[in-house]
């Protein structure tokens, strides 16, 4: 490493194929569940339903968290339910 050389990030081959198929179902839930939202991190994807209705946005959760699960069943990825939150990120 030079001072004067680029920053470069550790070489870690990760595989993000899984955010391609996550981020449109997350998408879909978010336009019918109003006051949800998505958070796009550097490895994960989280679905947000703290300012939608309680009932409507748990129900929401608990349908996104199945069919998430369905979608992503081959990808080498954890779906887990969080307080107001479906978290998908790497295993």
């Amino acid at each position: 490493w030079h001072r004067d050389s680029e920053w470069e990030s550790p070489s870690i081959p990760v595989d993000f194929d899984w955010k391609q198929i996550a981020e449109p179902v997350m998408k879909v839930y978010t336009e019918t569940t109003d006051g949800s939202s998505i958070e796009v991190k550097e490895s994960a994807l989280v679905w947000h339903h703290g300012n939608a209705d309680p009932d409507f946005g748990s129900c929401q959760a608990k349908e996104l968290l199945d069919h998430l699960e369905s979608v992503l069943a081959n990808e080498p990825v954890m779906v887990t339910r969080g307080q107001h939150i479906v978290e998908v990120k790497p295993q």
